[in-house]
């Protein structure tokens, strides 16, 4: 069965686990807002089975989020987390959605939720030290039944999962699938060799009460809330109190508020997500049915909201000067809304009041427009420090201001829509629509797309750092530092999506694969790269390595580092280049505090370097030395050696200096002027030996790094 059970899995595709809209809806709206806490995505996810389970299979090893699922959340990052979140949402659009699978969704939804309820209270009854691990194996103990759902739709929806005796429902499983849910559920932990407890908990959930006698606590804890949560409330049966006294020593009373405590939760968490129940086959209203479509086209507009604000980052991101935003502004919000003008205040901290660019015709008489940041001024600045949308149908004229009322004029509509701008908790300016009462309507029922254009908005103005002043004078005296400074920060934006989109293919891949398969090791590997390109990114706004946190620092075993890299070139630059590398790392060389990224991109400038400097079938040669005495200070270096032709003796004078190179087309001739750059900032020190025999580089690093 466990073959079985594996090849189901494979087919499934795990990361495509149904999920119900109702959740989908709030996940996603949470996702939107910038300063949403990882607490608050955490009370979303730990309340759905297949949501909460890909994120413990997103997870590494160290990050198993059974614990503690808002510290893997924040592990995984909001990028990684709202990826998940929308191929959850698309996957579940494109699907089949007919009521029979609905009620399905729903029942199982239902009780999962009440089963992690009650083996977190039991586990919390008995002293169990991990009860959010508990609350977790409950929610996720019938898994294996949407894996099933999601690889035979259609064979499964013939064999109801909760209807009869357990052992009737086993034998058609076995039949059909020649496995069990049980198997399936706990195959999915098992290959990503998460607590093998946890996956037998998920095993016998369905095990006779004299088999799991003296089981781990865990399995009878899952076992018995699995029991628990068949029977209703009022009517708990024989057979259950008979278990619960047996496996964990629990008096009726016990049970019983056990039980009414959970059912209470639950109706509060139908109440918050509006979900309404089937009974059975003939209990589904008109209303059911017209509440889960309601919920299926909201999913679909959320999904169309974020294509739709996907091409506006890409359009937005490209923007450069005051007259090309506004220009991008009456477009978007054309095609979005309806509206055709917009008047863009933006904030200015220096004198604490917003200032007009504008798409009107008469623009030019509105740049002397400053409205102070100051309550009831202005419904521009209300907006802003309200937070929130605001127009001016609700406000009677006479309460307008003479300024509000201009701006109205200036428009030639009735009204105002106002939106705030903020990005990263700091306040960018007011978006100021034009509209007619007979807009408002529309605009009203698209609040979360308009919040959504409004962050986007704000984000491309704080982030891209435009330009405002007059193209007239930057046309006139063009400065080629600022267009390359303008270029550069397009390029760092646009490479974070594709790099985010890698890396969450990567994690998808990861999970596909299973949790001992070799190319796991690699995997990891490429993710830490990628976590590394981003950092090199986000470092070119800055001046220089001095200013990066101390966070960014750890602890960091350079030899582990040194061979990690080392094997992914074996399979990349020295297999097609026919390389053979030597490593000699000094096995007493003690962990150091540093900056693990600068190391990595030390050794894999030199590596490279090394790698197009040699003939095939050349050698490098790697070391390690601890406790090297450089003037009565003790360091450890770092070498990278080759057998190559050597360095040119011309060369050895500018050799880390900036200048062209003899690598050809493709070289920037920046390699080692990083490298000693990194180094420098390490606080140590870096040469060079060459001849007709190889190259050497040797690098020397203080064993005590107080400061980057």
């Amino acid at each position: 069965m466990q073959k079985a059970a594996r090849q189901i899995i494979a087919q499934a595709e795990t990361h495509k686990l149904p999920t119900l809209p109702h959740i989908l809806l709030h996940l996603l709206e949470a996702c939107q807002d910038e300063n949403v806490s990882f607490e608050k995505l955490a009370n979303i996810v730990r309340y759905d089975p297949a949501l909460y389970l890909k994120i413990v299979l997103a997870c590494n090893r160290d990050c198993a989020g059974t614990d503690n699922l808002e510290e893997s959340l924040d592990r995984l990052g909001l990028h990684t987390v709202k990826t998940i979140a929308i191929t959850s949402a698309v996957q579940q659009y494109f699907s089949r959605s007919d009521r029979r699978r609905n009620a399905f969704l729903k029942q199982h939804w239902r009780h999962a939720i009440m089963c992690g309820c009650l083996a977190e209270r039991l586990a919390r009854n008995h002293g169990y030290e991990h009860p959010e691990e508990a609350w977790f194996a409950g929610l996720v103990h019938d898994a294996g039944q949407l894996v099933l759902e999601a690889a035979y739709p259609d064979a499964f929806a013939s064999a109801p999962p909760n209807s009869g005796e357990q052992h009737n429902v086993d034998a058609i499983e076995r039949a059909q699938f020649d496995t069990t849910h049980n198997h399936v559920g706990a195959h999915l932990l098992i290959s990503r060799k998460n607590n093998p407890l946890l996956a037998d908990a998920i095993m016998y959930h369905h095990e006779p009460l004299a088999k799991i006698l003296d089981a781990h606590p865990l399995v009878k804890i899952v076992n018995l809330a699995n029991q628990l949560s068949q029977d209703q409330p009022e009517d708990t049966s024989e057979q259950t109190l008979n278990a619960a006294k047996q496996l964990l020593g629990l008096s009726v009373s016990q049970i019983e508020d056990l039980t009414r405590d959970c059912s209470a939760q639950i109706e509060k968490v139908l109440d918050e997500y509006d979900v309404e129940l089937n009974h059975d086959d003939a209990d589904v209203s008109y209303n059911i049915v017209a509440l889960d479509r309601s919920k299926q086209d909201q999913l679909a507009e959320q999904i169309r909201n974020i294509a739709m604000l996907d091409g506006v980052h890409q359009h937005l991101s490209r923007i450069q000067g005051k007259r090309a935003l506004l220009q991008a502004l009456q477009r978007n919000i054309s095609v979005l809304f309806g509206i055709n003008d917009c008047i863009l205040f933006l904030y200015s901290a220096a004198d604490d009041n917003v200032q007009t660019l504008s798409t009107l015709e008469n623009e030019a008489r509105l740049q002397h427009v400053k409205i102070p940041l100051e309550p009831g001024r202005s419904i521009v600045t209300d907006a802003l420090l309200e937070l929130r949308a605001l127009h001016t149908f609700e406000r009677q004229q006479a309460q307008l201001s003479v300024l509000d009322r201009q701006l109205i004029g200036l428009q030639n509509r009735e009204g105002l829509f106002c939106l705030p701008l903020i990005s990263q908790n700091a306040a960018i300016g007011s978006l100021v629509l034009g509209i007619d009462q007979a807009n408002l309507p529309a605009l009203m029922n698209q609040q979360g797309l308009l919040r959504r254009f409004a962050t986007e908005l704000a984000s491309t103005i704080s982030v891209s750092l435009i330009d405002f002043r007059d193209e007239q004078d930057i046309q006139e005296t063009p400065d080629v530092e600022k267009i390359l400074k303008t270029r550069a920060r397009e390029v760092i934006h646009e490479a974070a999506n594709p790099l985010s989109i890698i890396n969450n293919y990567l994690e998808i891949l990861s999970i596909q694969l299973e949790g001992d398969d070799p190319a796991q090791q690699d995997l990891e590997t490429i993710r830490s790269e990628i976590h590394r390109v981003s950092t090199i990114l986000e470092n070119l706004s800055r001046p220089s390595m001095a200013e990066l946190d101390a966070s960014e620092t750890a602890s960091v075993d350079i030899n582990a580092l040194i061979a990690d890299l080392s094997h992914m070139f074996q399979t990349s630059l020295f297999g097609t280049h026919e390389i053979d590398l030597v490593l000699d790392l000094d096995e007493d060389m003690p962990r150091m505090t540093t900056n693990a990224d600068a190391i990595k991109q030390i050794y894999t400038n030199l590596i490279r370097n090394a790698v197009e400097a040699l003939p095939a079938e050349g050698q490098i040669m790697v070391y390690t030395q601890d406790k090297v005495n450089v003037d009565g200070k003790i360091h450890v270096e770092i070498c990278v050696a080759d057998d190559g032709p050597g360095i040119p003796a011309e060369m050895l004078p500018d050799l880390f200096s900036p200048a062209a190179t003899k690598k050809g087309e493709g070289h920037a001739g920046l390699g080692l002027t990083i490298v000693k750059n990194l180094v420098k900032e390490l606080h140590g020190s870096i040469s060079c030996r060459s001849s007709e025999k190889g190259t050497s580089f040797h690098i020397l690093l203080p064993r005590n790094i107080r400061k980057l």
